[in-house]
């Protein structure tokens, strides 16, 4: 984690995974939307997802190399509730640009997903290519295992064909690991062809395969509200709350875990927010950035 990284929520939720309208709103359950509303407003959508994205993205770091006991300290701010966190901060900027812009919240969330399925495709299809170029090599001379690779490179008349052929390809790499020749172990190693290698290129197939299914089940909606932008800033908002509350009692205990930054929300957590206990105000890390 360096100190100039820029993080972003579209970054965090790629990296975390994404979560559900219906995950979110169970977190914070027995909240309503007028709730969600009136805390909303209290903010504006960037200066709100600018500190989102510094604070999540720092914590999602550093939860990589805590221990037991710091996560224990933490509670429910863990990767799981953070990736929650993440998305629901996410959905706020994607309507706030939808808003902006005048389209659709269908629109703008198409737009998103086709950005990250054409972004999968094309290390789907970078990755068929080296594949191709690796199973030929440790095919070498032999007709039956060269006549397989081949036939599986060729693009398939399927509904996703280049996640596909990658996963065709996969299949062809596995029986190559479970019938080698010895010079073809010998070039299996050389290209670092194993049961491990081979899965990862089954999990990018299949999370390209999701990510196009997700972009095109895409349905047209009204365009974006004021109050749509509002509630899912409230959302936002109030999962962010916690998670300052949970790691300021956290650092009470363990001061190396990463101080809450919320120098752009400083008006919302101008006094203690927990009746005595917290000290929002001073606990946390003032960084001197400017907006």
């Amino acid at each position: 984690m360096s100190e100039n990284t820029v993080y972003t929520l579209s970054d965090i939720v790629q990296r975390l995974g994404t979560a559900t309208e219906d995950e979110a709103r169970l977190e914070l359950e027995g909240f309503g939307n007028d709730h969600f509303i009136a805390k909303g407003r209290r903010i504006g959508t960037p200066r709100l997802v600018k500190e989102l994205a510094r604070n999540y993205g720092i914590m999602a770091d550093w939860l990589a190399t805590a221990t037991d006991q710091q996560k224990e300290c933490l509670g429910f701010v863990g990767a799981d509730w953070l990736r929650i966190a993440a998305w629901a901060g996410r959905e706020a900027e994607i309507r706030h640009d939808a808003m902006t812009k005048g389209e659709s919240l269908a629109a703008a969330t198409k737009q998103v997903r086709s950005s990250t399925a054409d972004e999968l495709m094309g290390q789907v299809k970078n990755a068929r290519e080296r594949l191709y170029t690796g199973l030929v090599n440790v095919a070498a001379g032999i007709p039956a295992w060269k006549a397989r690779v081949d036939g599986a490179y060729a693009t398939p008349d399927t509904q996703v064909p280049m996640t596909d052929a990658l996963d065709a390809m996969c299949v062809v790499a596995e029986k190559m690991l479970a019938e080698p020749t010895d010079g073809m172990k010998i070039r299996l190693a050389r290209n670092k062809l194993n049961a491990n290698s081979i899965q990862k290129l089954r999990d990018l197939a299949a999370a390209a395969r999701v990510a196009k299914r997700e972009a095109d089940a895409v349905a047209p909606a009204p365009t974006v509200t004021q109050s749509d932008v509002d509630t899912w800033d409230g959302i936002a908002l109030l999962f962010f709350e916690q998670f300052v509350d949970a790691v300021e009692d956290a650092r009470r205990v363990d001061p190396a875990i990463p101080a809450p930054s919320i120098i752009g929300l400083r008006s919302l957590f101008g006094r203690t927010r927990k009746g005595g206990k917290g000290e929002a105000a001073g606990a946390v890390e003032e960084t001197g950035e400017e907006e």
